[in-house]
């Protein structure tokens, strides 16, 4: 399937970020990673802010739409264990993407828009695992805090992942330990 240019651009943005870092997108250095002109992507993206944001967001719609899991019964335990792993396996094996998003982290101290969009990408994360969690242990006080441990768990154990600072098994091992742990509170 032709990609359009508008995504031929966005493709270059991954590029350029994941080869020279985020600090090397420009609209010369987008148009030659994308092979198309430098006019051609200031027609769709007029700055260097524009060009990012636009990645940084298609790259989480692409995540979301992606995912089967948004539409998955929170009743399923697996529905609960895949949302936790999602990070881990892009980590270990599609490192240059999680590097990209990486970026866009990073990115987010000095622009409160990529920060806000990046924070709601999160929080529909953490609904869907309080989801899960109310429908799985029905009664349960606190569901919302534990959604939200068990997300930030994930993270911080998909980072160490792709740093390499314990492998995708240890990974999995710490998170289903955490979720074996929900129905002892």
């Amino acid at each position: 399937m032709e990609r359009d240019k508008k995504t031929e651009i966005i493709f270059g943005v991954w590029h350029v970020i994941a080869t020279e870092g985020l600090a090397a997108v420009s609209v010369r250095s987008v148009a030659s990673a994308a092979g198309v002109s430098a006019g051609r992507v200031q027609h769709y993206f007029p700055t260097k802010t524009a060009l990012v944001r636009a990645s940084a967001e298609t790259m989480l719609q692409t995540a979301v739409d992606s995912n089967p899991l948004t539409q998955e019964n929170p009743a399923n335990p697996s529905t609960l264990r895949a949302l936790l792993m999602h990070a881990l396996e892009p980590a270990a094996s599609k490192r240059v993407g999680t590097g990209v998003y990486y970026s866009y982290v990073a990115a987010a101290v000095a622009d409160p828009w990529i920060a806000n969009l990046l924070a709601d990408a999160k929080q529909g994360l953490i609904g869907a695992v309080e989801a899960c969690v109310r429908s799985q242990y029905p009664g349960m006080k606190d569901a919302e805090l534990h959604a939200r441990e068990l997300v930030f768990l994930s993270d911080g154990v998909g980072q160490a992942v792709f740093l390499g600072a314990v492998s995708g098994d240890e990974g999995r091992r710490i998170i289903d330990d955490a979720i074996g742990r929900l129905g002892t509170r």
